[in-house]
């Protein structure tokens, strides 16, 4: 049998959206190996010292102790944290586990200028928790000459997919760039694998809000 301990976080707000029976979306995980001495009591206080923004689980697994946060940077503080004196001084590993969502939805947002950097769209969707996936595609056989090439943005919540198909890309309240679906049918110049869902570098990024000053009319 598996032993399993959840240590829930104080800002869960996005991640309950996304949870069942206390599960959150894992955005930073990894497998310490051999655990040795580590218990999960043992690795569950040195981590509840620690100042988290998010949640965090330990799991025992056959070989070691599993870590998974809700946060890139909670997970990035243990990570880099020793483990020798808990372990005995035994030799062990940190495995770093690539986190990706089961299941997510895709969408292409429309009429973003070519000129207009994927980085800036990334950063636009700040509100948005569960990004997994911002990246230009290549323009469809029958698309017009001109017309940009599509975006597609990926994401873990249906809430959020939604959201994004009713209201489109809002690009911090200059404009809405209109969204649809993403078709599995569609018809894209350049090879297969550059349609294959892609989980970039950013994804799973908490951005923060933009800075933003607002100059009003002298009477």
């Amino acid at each position: 049998m598996m032993s399993y301990i959840d240590i829930m976080g104080e800002n869960d707000d996005c991640n309950s959206e996304l949870s069942e029976h206390g599960r959150f979306l894992t955005k930073g995980a990894f497998l310490l190996t051999p655990s040795h001495d580590l218990s999960l009591d043992k690795a569950a206080n040195i981590c509840d010292k620690l100042n988290f923004r998010g949640s965090f689980s330990l799991t025992k697994t056959a070989t070691g102790i599993l870590f998974k946060f809700s946060e890139p940077e909670d997970f990035q503080q243990v990570f880099r944290k020793g483990f020798h004196k808990v372990t005995g001084g035994r030799l062990y590993r940190k495995v770093n586990i690539p986190c990706r969502p089961q299941k997510t939805f895709s969408l292409l947002v429309h009429e973003v200028p070519n000129d207009l950097p994927e980085d800036d769209i990334r950063a636009s969707l700040y509100r948005f928790c569960s990004v997994v996936e911002v990246t230009r595609l290549p323009p469809k056989l029958d698309q017009s000459p001109g017309t940009p090439n599509p975006i597609r943005v990926t994401v873990a919540s249906l809430e959020e997919y939604n959201n994004l198909l009713q209201q489109g890309l809002d690009f911090y309240g200059a404009t809405y760039f209109p969204t649809e679906p993403l078709k599995k049918d569609l018809n894209f110049r350049g090879s297969k694998e550059k349609l294959l869902p892609v989980f970039d570098s950013a994804g799973f990024s908490r951005l923060p809000p933009p800075a933003s000053r607002t100059l009003k009319p002298r009477p």
